[in-house]
C-alpha cells in the first residue's frame, strides 16, 4: 500500500513537472513576441496551477497519457500573429524533447543503483520521459485547443475555422480514444523502442 502510495505521488509529481515545462515554456516565448505596447511588468506574474488540468494529470498518473491546461493568449497582442502562434506552440512541444533529452543520461546513471532513494529518483525520471513522450504525440493531434490546432490556424486559417465548426466531434472522439485504451496503447507502442533502448 505505502509503495503504491509512493508511486502515485512520484507519477504525480513527474506529470506536473512535464506540464510545467510545456505551458511555462510557451509562457514565456509568448512574452518575447509580444508587441513591445503590451509587454508590462505584470505579466511575469504568472501561477503555474493554472495549467494543471484535473483530469489531464488524473490520466496522466492512471493511464500515462494525459494533457496540459493550454494557456490563454489573446493574438492581437502579437507583433507577428500567426507567427506568434506557430512559434509558440513549436516551442511547446520542443521544450519537452528537450527535456526528454536531458533526462536520459540522467537516468542511464542512476537506473542500476542499489540506494532506494536513488531509485525512487530514477522512477521519477523514467516518469517524466514517459509522459514529455506522451504529451507531444498529444499536442500533435489536431484537436482544440491543442498545439497542432494553433499550428494549424498559422499555416491554413481557413482550415482551422472548418475544423473548429467540428470541435465537440473531434473532442468526443479523442474522449473515446482514451476511454477505450486506443491511444495509450498507440502511444505506449511508440515509447516501447525508447523505452528498451534506455533499460
Amino acid at each position: 500500500m505505502l509503495s503504491m502510495t509512493l508511486r502515485i505521488l512520484i507519477s504525480t509529481i513527474a506529470a506536473i513537472v512535464v506540464v510545467l515545462v510545456h505551458e511555462l515554456s510557451k509562457y514565456y516565448i509568448s512574452l518575447f513576441l509580444l508587441h513591445p505596447i503590451h509587454r508590462k511588468r505584470s505579466d511575469v506574474k504568472i501561477s503555474p496551477l493554472k495549467y494543471i488540468d484535473p483530469i489531464g494529470l488524473i490520466l496522466f498518473v492512471f493511464s500515462g497519457v494525459g494533457w496540459q491546461k493550454p494557456g490563454e493568449y489573446n493574438p492581437s497582442k502579437f507583433k507577428d500573429k500567426e507567427r506568434a502562434l506557430l512559434t509558440q506552440s513549436i516551442v511547446g512541444i520542443a521544450s519537452n524533447i528537450l527535456l526528454i533529452v536531458a533526462m536520459i543520461p540522467v537516468y542511464l546513471a542512476i537506473k542500476n543503483t542499489n540506494s532506494v532513494f536513488v531509485n525512487q529518483l530514477a522512477l521519477l525520471v523514467i516518469f517524466i520521459i514517459k509522459y514529455s513522450f506522451a504529451i507531444i504525440i498529444v499536442n500533435l493531434l489536431p484537436i482544440p485547443p491543442f498545439d497542432m490546432s494553433k499550428i494549424i490556424y498559422a499555416l491554413n486559417p481557413s482550415f482551422y475555422f472548418k475544423m473548429i465548426q467540428n470541435e465537440r466531434i473531434i473532442q468526443a472522439v479523442f474522449i473515446l480514444l482514451i476511454a477505450f485504451n486506443i491511444l495509450s496503447s498507440f502511444i505506449n507502442s511508440l515509447f516501447g523502442p525508447l523505452y528498451s533502448l534506455i533499460s
